[in-house]
């Protein structure tokens, strides 16, 4: 740790006479071990946890005691870089989490005069305890407050609900709690939605299986609920970014997979088909998980700057050089084989025989940003193509080629900040058209 500060603080030496002379000649082992110092540090706060098989020395009684470093000087850069990088994004955020703070206070202060816009419910009894965030219409708030979110039980006012999914990047506690994107939530209302945000388990508190489930879990509870809060449950879309568009899409293509199959096994007879072998056998260790937990019917789905194939995902990760680093690997397998199973896109691929896109929504709308390397844009054309494909009847892409990850997110909290607010305004107006009917372009 010492090394990464003496590494700036030889630099500035060498501008001091005579001192300079002595100290030219050890900055660049005081750059190395800066660069190693650094990346272990990562490395023994982020990646010692189900580390890989190879990185396991010894029985695994010994490897425990055995820290998980890296020694290849690529790779310490590749860190070191993929690092700085992410630490100058999120720099970036500083007037977002301001501007939060200030709609958090303004919740806080409506709440004190008994004038809630947003209610808090446990949604997963008996299986856990989460939480989900039922932010209520604008149009709607004053008849609930006036009797309480419950009161209202029977109330449909017709407010499309949209059911956003948090997250799971770093830090993932912060990032994947649900008032993290309350600036979103409140944002949505004033269009005139019923807005919810549920808690949803990410690694390393435990795998995507219990990711599915919550998700699952929060869907049916909106189904048979958010009508009491002014919203309609025959128009409920749901919205993720980044990792949890991959748990949305698997979640439903998971299912519609199997349901598929099912109604081919009833209505076929030709079991000797190679095709329909090859997709029975892979089928054999795909399953819906939870499946009594029933899933409302969808109007749609929107999918931001999301990753569909989790292979592909992982390998970009390795060339970045932050594969042990990122949750992905750990919370979509860790086997290939689970990542594989885990990878919506390989499904669809796997199953495009038996695949009826009656199973899925009718609508998706996949927005991404040009610019960015954490998800390449790739992964939502892949998606488009598929999804088409199976015969989804409407799939629009929504690409913005000046933006990076971070800034599709940006976009999406606080559209109106920044460079790219016009982006911000075109995302939130292409959602809202998206929602309530209306075509949406398809290039910006």
């Amino acid at each position: 740790m010492v090394l990464i500060f003496a590494a700036p603080a030889a630099v500035v030496a060498c501008f001091v006479p005579f001192i300079g002379l002595v100290a030219i000649p050890f900055i660049p082992f005081f750059l190395i071990g800066a660069i190693y110092s650094l990346t272990w540090c990562i490395y023994l706060v982020l990646a010692q946890q189900d580390r890989p098989p190879y990185a396991v020395i010894g029985t695994p009684s010994i490897a425990k005691y055995i820290p998980f470093i890296p020694l290849s000087p690529v790779r310490c850069l590749k860190v070191v870089k993929s690092s700085l990088m992410y630490a100058w994004a999120l720099s970036g955020f500083t007037w977002v989490v301001i501007d939060w703070y200030m709609q958090y206070r303004r919740i806080r202060a409506l709440a004190a005069k008994n004038k809630p816009i947003c209610d808090t419910v446990v949604y997963s009894i008996p299986f856990s305890h989460q939480r989900l965030d039922v932010y209520l219409p604008k149009k709607a708030t004053t008849i609930l407050s006036q009797q309480g979110p419950l009161a209202g039980l029977g109330l449909n006012t017709g407010h499309p609900v949209l059911v956003f999914v948090p997250t799971a990047t770093l830090p993932v506690n912060i990032v994947s709690h649900r008032q993290t994107y309350l600036q979103l939530a409140l944002r949505m209302r004033d269009l005139g939605f019923c807005v919810v945000i549920p808690e949803i388990t990410y690694y390393p508190d435990d795998r995507i299986r219990q990711s599915v489930v919550d998700l699952r879990l929060a869907l049916s509870w909106v189904g048979a609920h958010i009508s009491s809060y002014g919203g309609d449950p025959s128009r409920i879309y749901v919205m993720g970014f980044g990792l949890s568009s991959a748990l949305i899409t698997l979640t439903l293509v998971q299912e519609a997979a199997v349901l598929s199959q099912t109604v081919v096994d009833e209505e076929s007879d030709d079991e000797e088909n190679p095709t329909r072998i090859k997709t029975e056998n892979y089928l054999r260790q795909l399953e819906i998980y939870a499946p009594q937990i029933r899933l409302p019917n969808l109007a749609g789905v929107i999918l931001i700057a999301g990753l569909s194939d989790v292979v592909k995902g992982y390998l970009h990760e390795a060339k970045l050089g932050i594969e042990h680093l990122s949750v992905l690997r750990r919370w979509a397998g860790p086997k290939t084989t689970q990542c594989l199973l885990h990878s919506p896109t390989h499904i669809l691929t796997h199953t495009e025989s038996t695949f009826d896109a009656a199973f899925l929504p009718p609508k998706f709308l996949l927005i991404h940003g040009g610019q960015d390397t954490l998800v390449p844009i790739s992964h939502s054309t892949l998606l488009k193509a598929l999804l088409q494909k199976a015969g989804v009847p409407q799939v629009e892409l929504l690409a913005y080629r000046d933006l990076t990850h971070l800034d599709t997110l940006k976009c999406l909290l606080t559209p109106s900040m920044g460079q790219k607010s016009s982006c911000g305004h075109q995302m939130i107006e292409a959602i809202q058209k998206f929602m309530t009917g209306d075509n949406v372009l398809v290039t910006h």
